[in-house]
Order: structure tokens, then sequence, then C-alpha cells
């Protein structure tokens, strides 16, 4: 490890011995920064980005530390040796450091952090790679904007040891800059999306892979390999650096995971995510892609002991990555065994959802060609949240159990005993169902239906999720799917569609039901067409049998910061003889919705439906008062 000598400014190697007191800088690169072979030219005070070095060095000194380490000059990175060595332990190093300055280049010095546009919120440090673990490994934390002033926002000070704010309240005159300052860690929390707890005490243990890799989701490097490698300490593993391999350092980081513990929040990746393209019609692959795929995974605790989970035990044997694909032993159940549909419950524990009371499933789907273990994770249908009462009346079908479930000791029994054969989780084709007709149609060479979707996907909507994964695209129309069924039990297609828009969540959503005897459009906050079908668990009895022309229609409002209407979306869906053609108009709305008291009464924020008598009565039948969509719980 090398130092820089705040004094001499000379670089000193402290190899096999214990590193003096040491201060330490995070920062972001610029162009022309001064590296390792730099700082040995007399000449290198008279470079542009000096000055931070130099204010790094005078900071260090007043603290009365004598020595820094910078990332830019203590690191040869011509050695390929040397930089792997690096990045493998400069996690070790934030956190054995005193203090870390944390210089922000692009925050003045009259900025208010806590402004909603401040400089501070939209620095670019927040956005990059690197500066995750700089936030993080540090026992303190200190701000400076581009002139080395030191932030009028607080310190984080994660120290345990019994003096030490002692020692700091004697150094510094304002009481307001010390320790944790409760708004300080609400901004950063904020603007990161990482937990509190997490930011104030230094201590991510708690928090799963998952939860790790989602604080990493919006930020960037430079190089594609460097959104694994600065994730290394974070993750507590080690691994040789292959600059060149592009996104396999992703798939390479999370084997590594796999190996070092058992942790299957891994699997997590995709929930609640919003796909920027239309979801894959074959299988996904075992692993993410990039930290982006857990970004709403910021806050999934682990579950390691059975104390800690009396609901979904410890797994029987390791996880590990094979030719296969990844072998684990899971909580694994059938939910649609003629489409050959099962669900693994994930040992994850998300605060805020009832803990226990909730789970975190991932539909799974057998393979076509593998064993009877072998699983791929089912096309169009993400991890999703379901209550235990619900997962456990649909897996047993019983409504006596589904009161008994309530019972810890038969939940144990009956749901989430592990596996006691190992499955392989593995990227392949999904095995088709059985058969491939409607049943009891009046035509019997109808075994699909076309699902024409041009006309939507050009209004700017897309597919998010769909049920069952037997959908395929027909070859001579790319906005064209063909829905096949089962034809053993009254099966249903769900497919929901979602585009940005004006409303509580940022989006707007509308579901798709058809089955041989139903077909309807309601608007959703569900991400998962699995997810939506078991909480309703029951469709319209509308005979589909009866082909000709079949109109349904949906409206959905988006409103302006008034509250009043200003976009109307209007969609609707035309059924003739086995074809399915779904349409979108979005007209602009004069100010005030024609129906005064149904916008008055509307809660604020969110769309809705403007429905017709008819569109009242068909929501009776799902068994809701409301006359614009399901009841969602």
């Amino acid at each position: 490890m090398r130092l820089l000598q705040v004094h001499t400014r000379q670089l000193e190697e402290f190899n096999g011995q214990p590193a003096p007191p040491y201060a330490i800088l995070s920062h972001t690169w610029q162009k022309h920064e001064i590296t390792f072979r730099d700082i040995s030219n007399p000449d290198h005070t008279s470079y542009e980005q000096y000055t931070k070095i130099d204010g790094c060095c005078r900071q260090a000194a007043k603290d009365g530390l004598d020595y820094v380490w910078i990332d830019t000059c203590c690191i040869d990175k011509s050695s390929s040796a040397e930089l792997s060595e690096g990045i493998n332990s400069m996690f070790r190093w934030y956190r054995q450091s005193r203090i870390c300055y944390i210089y922000l280049s692009d925050v003045s010095a009259d900025d208010d952090p806590f402004s909603d546009d401040s400089e501070f919120r939209n620095s670019r440090w927040f956005r990059r790679g690197w500066t995750l673990q700089e936030l993080l490994a540090p026992m303190e934390l200190i701000f400076f904007d581009s002139l080395w002033n030191e932030l009028n926002i607080g310190r984080i000070n994660r120290s345990l040891e019994p003096n030490r704010a002692q020692n700091l309240q004697a150094a510094f005159t304002h009481q307001e800059h010390y320790l944790n300052r409760l708004g300080l860690l609400y901004l950063l929390s904020e603007i990161t999306n990482i937990p509190r707890i997490a930011l104030d005490s230094g201590d991510f243990s708690q928090f799963c892979a998952a939860a790790r890799l989602a604080w990493a989701a919006d930020r960037e490097t430079t190089r594609v390999e460097d959104r694994a490698y600065s994730l290394l300490g974070l993750l507590e593993v080690n691994m040789p650096l292959l600059y060149g391999e592009g996104n396999k350092a992703f798939t390479r980081l999370q084997e590594e995971v796999i190996k070092s513990r058992d942790d299957d929040s891994l699997l997590a990746w995709g929930y609640r995510l919003t796909p920027k393209t239309q979801p894959r019609l074959h299988a996904d692959p075992v692993l993410a892609q990039s930290p982006s795929d857990f970004k709403h995974c910021h806050s999934f605790q682990k579950l390691q002991t059975e104390e800690t989970s009396p609901d979904v035990p410890l797994t029987t044997t390791h996880s590990a990555m094979t030719n296969i694909g990844m072998q684990m032993a899971i909580p694994l159940r059938p939910i649609d065994s003629k489409n050959r549909v099962f669900i693994a419950i994930l040992r994850c524990l998300i605060p805020g959802t009832f803990d226990h009371r909730n789970h975190l499933v991932l539909p799974l789907v057998r393979t076509k060609g593998g064993d009877k273990n072998h699983y791929s994770r089912a096309p169009g249908s993400p991890p999703f949240l379901i209550r235990r009462e619900k997962l456990f009346s649909l897996i047993n079908n019983s409504k006596l159990l589904f009161t008994l479930s309530r019972v810890p000791a038969l939940w144990k029994l009956f749901i989430t005993k592990p596996t006691s054969t190992p499955i392989y989780l593995r990227e392949s084709t999904p095995m088709p169902p059985l058969s491939t007709t409607w049943r009891l149609s009046k035509r019997k060479e109808c075994e699909t239906i076309g699902l024409h979707i041009e006309e939507v996907i050009s209004a700017g909507y897309e597919i998010i999720s769909f049920y069952p994964p037997w959908i395929t695209r027909r070859m001579d129309y790319g906005n064209c799917l063909d829905l096949r069924l089962g034809s053993s039990v009254p099966a249903k297609f769900i497919l929901i569609f979602s585009r940005p828009g004006e409303t509580e969540n940022g989006r707007l959503s509308f579901a798709i039901c058809i089955s041989p005897k139903a077909r309807r459009m309601t608007r959703v906050k569900h991400r998962s067409a699995l997810e939506f079908l078991m909480e309703q668990s029951r469709g319209l009895e509308v005979d589909m049998n009866h082909h000709g022309i079949q109109h349904e229609n949906l409206e959905l409002g988006e409103e302006d910061s008034g509250g009043h209407v200003r976009r109307i979306h209007s969609i609707w869906f035309d059924y003739m003889f086995g074809d399915v053609r779904v349409k979108c108009k979005v007209k602009e709305s004069s100010k005030g919705a024609s129906n005064g008291e149904q916008e008055d009464n509307k809660p604020k924020g969110e769309s809705y439906v403007i429905s017709t008598l008819a569109e009242q009565e068909a929501a009776k039948s799902w068994g809701t008062g409301s006359s614009d969509s399901p009841t969602l719980k």
C-alpha cells in the first residue's frame, strides 16, 4: 500500500507492516488527473488537477494526519497485478482510513444541499459506480465543495471508539457539524435510495445481495466491467480482473456470491421492474445482466436462521453454478400443474410488508428436453409478493386449509418444507402444455387466438408481463401474438400493458384478461400478470364461443397539477373469429371532466376509469363494489 506524505508530497510504501493513520479522498475523475507516474515529476504541481491533491493534503494536515491515500496517484495502473490487488483491497482501505474527504467539484460554496434542485443532489459523485463503496466503507465522512470548503450539512461518523465523539467535539467549534446529523442521513438516503440504517452505521450485514446490488442500480462506470469490479468489497468477495470480458464480469460476480454464502436473493432480479423493451417470449437468464435489474430490491433483508425465518426454513444443500445451470434446494410448490408452472419461495424479508405474512415468490416452469428437476424462469412472470394465506389456498385448493394456514406449524409442514432433491435452474425453452385446444370450444380447429397489439404499442404502451408463458410471436407479424391454452382446465390469458403517465406511481397500466368464456379489460397496479391472476382468481362469464364482433372499452385519464383531467387514453379491443385486436386512442381533454362528480370523488393523483353501465355490471362479477376495477389487495 502506498501513501502520500502530506508535508513532503512524496509517496511512501507500507508493505508487510501496519500503515500509519491516514485520510482518504473520494472524488470523481476528471481529464488529466495526476497519476502515479506524474507524482514523481517535479512539474506536477503546475497541473490543473493538482489543486485537488493539494486541498486534500492541506485538510489532512489540519486534522493532524501525516498521510493520505488518493486513487489517482497511489496505484500504478500500468501494472495489471497491482491494479487487481488495489481494486480487491480498496473497500478495506476505505474502511481502515481515519477519515474520508468527499470532494464535490461540481458543487459551489453558496449551494443549499437540502433544496430540491441543489447542485449537491445533482452532483456527478452520486451517479458514479466507484463512489458507492466510498460512501459506505469509511468510518467518517466529510463533504467539501469545489473550493475545499466544508459543506454545512454535518458529518457522518460510524466509529465505535468510546472517546471518538469527545475528541471530535473538542476539535470542531460548531456542534451542528458533529456526528450523524439526522438531516444529512435523510438527504443521503433520499438521493441514493440506501436505507438510513446502512448509511448511519456502515453495517449492512443484514441486507442481502440483491439489496446491495440495488444500491448501484442507477450508477455508471466508464468501463462496463467496472460495474461489477466496483462492488467486490460491498459483496465481500474477491475475483481476478479480466478487462475485455464485458457483461460477463457481472455474471462472474454473482457466481462468486453464490459460492461464498447461501443467498437466493440473486433470483429476485426483475422485482417490480418495468422492462425497457417487451418481455422476452422465451426463458430469461438465470442471473441478472446488470445491477439495474435489482432497482427495487434496495430494502431486502436476508433470513439466516430458523429463529428469524420461521416461515421459510434454510435449504438442505449448498448452491452452485454447474454446466447445466444453478444447482440449489429451495421451497418449491406447483400452482398450475397442467401448465407445469411452479413457484419458488425466496428467503427475503421486505420491511413494510408485515414481515412473514407476505412472501416473495419466483415463478418457474419445467424446461423442454430436461429432467423433471430442470426448471427455468417463467417468461413474462417476474418475482412478486403474495399473501401467505392466498399462496396456501392456491396450492392446496382448500378453504379449510386456507383458514388453517394462519397456523405457522401447518405452514411449515405443508408449504415450506425444502425439496429433498436439488433442482437445476437454467436458461432453456419452457415445456409447452399437453394440449393446445380451447376447452369446450365449438371450433375444434381454433387452437390459437391472435392478439394484434400494433396500435397500442404505437401509442407508447408496452407489454410488461403475461401469463401463462405459452405465448409466441407470429413470424409474419411483428406485433401479433399467438395465445394457446391447455384443454385440461379452463385457463386464462393475462397480459399487462403499461406506459409512463401523470399518475401517482408515474405509469398507466391496464390488463387484458382472456379465457374461453371471459374477456375483460381493467386498470391495474400489479406489475406481474401471474400476481394479478392469483389475487383475482376468478373471471367473467362471457361466452366467447359465439363468434362475431364483440367490443370492450376502457378509458384511463391523466391529471395536471390542478387535478383536472388533461388527457384521456381510450383503449378497446375487438374479438372476431379467433382474433383479438387491441386499439388505443389518446385525446386531450377540456379543463374539467365531463363527469364532474366523478372527478371530484376520485382519489387525487391516480388514473381513473370512465366506465359504462356494462363496465359496472362486469366489475361486479369480479366480486367488487367499485365500478372501475377489481379490488386489488
